[in-house]
């Protein structure tokens, strides 16, 4: 049975957020607009200290829960690749990396329109070159949600051409793996997923790939070759347009625990701290998490 609670969030996203999505074409001004929206919108995690890194491009915000023993959970933000930063995702971050015994790092990587494809993957790569620099690779956790999603399986690939080591584990929240948008779940639920219109989905991914061919598999998970991607904890909603990404990438991974959830939004996660449901999807993914780290 879904909470009270949660029912409420399912109606913002519905009757507030998916007609922002869908009626805002500026995507810079849609981007301020979530940024205001989560001032409220997020419940904060006690006793977590806040901090910045800067770096040539980008800043990465650091959230420093009061558990942090030395682990590192390295979270890119989700947003279509233009909207969305460390700040609307900074608390969904702390409350992982708390359950994993780590800080988050959430780098604010360039945005499209004015930074199309490469900058985003380009940013992550090197806020992970910077995080092996101050943590050993068993301790890390790549996580991402939606568009992150996309950016944390791109740093998987880039961090095997490169012969860096893989991270312990990722953490998948939704994630967007084909920007072809071919799985036949981007039609079934157009209509029906809680958070997404087609209408910015059509919009955001043209300002990002910038005329790239969107089954390049540096650019689409989906086309890639993952088989030596760590561990993964995925998580997807039933019923929202992203769902056979997940699926398809459920199948794909060499070692994944998917789980799937009912009545509940795209990354609706964001919720944790208010909502019954966005607890029970973080806990879950803490404990399949721990276990792949000191």
């Amino acid at each position: 049975m879904t909470s009270r609670r949660q029912k409420l969030f399912n109606s913002f996203a519905r009757h507030v957020e998916k007609p922002l999505f869908a009626k805002i074409k500026d995507q810079r001004k849609l981007a301020r607009v979530f940024d205001v929206l989560a001032v409220g919108g997020m419940r904060p995690l006690r006793g977590t200290k806040r901090a910045f890194l800067h770096m040539p491009n980008f800043c990465i915000r650091r959230m420093i829960p009061n558990t942090a023993r030395g682990n590192l959970l390295l979270y890119f933000h989700g947003g279509g690749f233009t909207v969305g930063s460390s700040y609307t995702h900074r608390w969904l971050a702390a409350r992982i990396a708390a359950g994993i015994g780590a800080e988050a790092w959430l780098p604010n990587y360039r945005l499209a329109p004015d930074h199309p494809y490469p900058a985003a993957p380009d940013d992550c790569i090197a806020a992970y070159r910077l995080a092996l620099t101050c943590f050993e690779p068993e301790r890390i956790v790549l996580g991402g949600d939606s568009a992150g999603g996309t950016l944390v399986l791109n740093t998987v690939t880039r961090i095997a051409a490169l012969g860096l080591p893989q991270p312990a584990a990722l953490a998948l929240l939704s994630p967007l793996t084909d920007l072809a948008h071919t799985g036949p779940s981007r039609i079934k639920f157009r209509d029906t997923d809680m958070l997404l219109p087609h209408t910015w989905v059509t919009r955001c991914m043209p300002a990002y790939l910038a005329g790239r061919d969107p089954k390049d598999p540096d650019i689409s998970p989906a086309y890639a070759d993952l088989s030596m991607a760590p561990p993964a904890a995925l998580h997807v909603a039933e019923g929202e347009v992203l769902y056979d990404d997940a699926a398809h990438l459920a199948e794909t991974l060499p070692d994944v625990d998917f789980q799937t959830w009912d009545n509940v939004p795209h990354v609706w996660q964001l919720a944790a701290g208010w909502t019954p449901e966005a607890d029970a999807s973080v806990l879950h993914l803490v404990q399949k998490l721990r276990v792949h780290l000191p």
